[in-house]
């Protein structure tokens, strides 16, 4: 593989908008508008859900004897901390459900156990989606990811922070990813706010950990620590790890989810995060439904379905294929390897 990635240049922005335009007048505008319905029940169980699901699944941790089912619980402990950054990223980041001050206090209690800074990832975040695939991309950093030794340290915590803060290529200065500097004065208020509140957690897990040993090492911060990373390795892949350059229909990896994967990755990957793209308030439960209605014009488009992940974990972490480039032809093939359930 060349050692050196070049950027991807972003179709104009009007071809994105003719995209929207396409859907729009195939699927009819009503149709459009009941797919960004909100459902505020469901906005309270995502988040009260994920949360209450996750201190479950902790009492467990601590409780249970070790064996297959304590294991299957510390993956999942791992996956349930990345949904509530999906949340976040759903309901307060793109949607904000709950006004501007609501929005950032709720995204505090869902990003700060994923040691994640809101304020930092949602501008981070939001210019990801307008600049996407230029150099103002603020995950061009995943660019870096460009040898397969990359990639498994990046399933670590250690190689996300190394990436995020773009180390991971000698000679190569990126700005860092949670980075508000020069965004305003009240952004900036919140992130210090926000790194206070993060140190002084840390330094809460000292005495937990005295008087609830199990529950915060086995509980939280060795499935934080261990898991959390190897879940966001496992998201990427099918966010933007296969794109089309040429094509504003695909940006993202076109993997085809069923009930599993968009449980474990809350809605947002393969197919959902193609749909993300274009419609970027759509909530998570139409997603469903949007991929459903909009995948024949997808296809149609030229954007290439995947049903195979084994395929794209060895595209990845084996074959070494290019972040956010068109993979080999012979890995869009057998594509009934794996049922689109899994």
């Amino acid at each position: 593989m060349a050692n050196q990635i070049a950027l991807l240049e972003r179709p104009d922005e009007q071809d994105l908008n003719q995209v929207r335009q396409r859907i729009s007048q195939a699927l009819g505008r009503d149709t459009i508008a009941a797919l960004h319905r909100s459902r505020p029940g469901l906005d309270a169980l995502a988040v009260f859900g994920s949360i209450g699901l996750f201190g479950l699944n902790l009492h467990l941790l601590a409780s249970l004897p070790f064996g297959l089912t304590w294991v299957l619980l510390f993956v999942l402990q791992g996956f349930l901390l990345q949904s509530f950054g999906l949340v976040s990223h759903d309901l307060f980041v793109h949607r904000r459900i709950w006004g501007d001050r609501g929005s950032w206090l709720a995204s505090l209690v869902l990003t700060l156990p994923r040691l994640s800074l809101p304020t930092g990832y949602e501008q981070a975040h939001l210019a990801h989606h307008r600049w996407i695939g230029t150099e103002q991309d603020t995950e061009a950093y995943k660019q870096q990811l460009d040898s397969r030794g990359k990639r498994w340290l990046f399933a670590t915590l250690l190689g996300v922070k190394l990436a995020q803060a773009g180390k991971l290529k000698q000679g190569e200065s990126l700005k860092g990813y949670h980075d508000v500097s020069g965004q305003g004065a009240l952004i900036e208020r919140r992130a210090r706010i926000e790194k206070w509140l993060m140190r002084t957690g840390l330094l809460a897990l000292l005495p937990l950990a005295w008087f609830f040993p199990a529950h915060t090492l086995l509980g939280y911060l060795l499935p934080t620590l261990v898991i959390g990373p190897v879940a966001n390795s496992l998201r990427i892949i099918i966010e933007h790890a296969e794109a089309d350059p040429g094509n504003p229909w695909h940006w993202s990896t076109c993997y085809r989810t069923g009930p599993l994967t968009r449980l474990l990755f809350f809605w947002d990957s393969g197919d959902c995060h193609v749909i993300h793209h274009i419609f970027p308030r759509l909530p998570f439960y139409h997603m469903g439904r949007a991929v459903e209605l909009i995948r024949p014009l997808l296809l149609a488009n030229g954007v290439v379905e995947r049903r195979s992940y084994l395929e794209l974990l060895r595209g990845w972490f084996v074959q070494g294929h290019p972040h956010r480039s068109l993979w080999p032809q012979k890995n869009r093939q057998g594509i009934s390897s794996t049922s689109s359930a899994s």
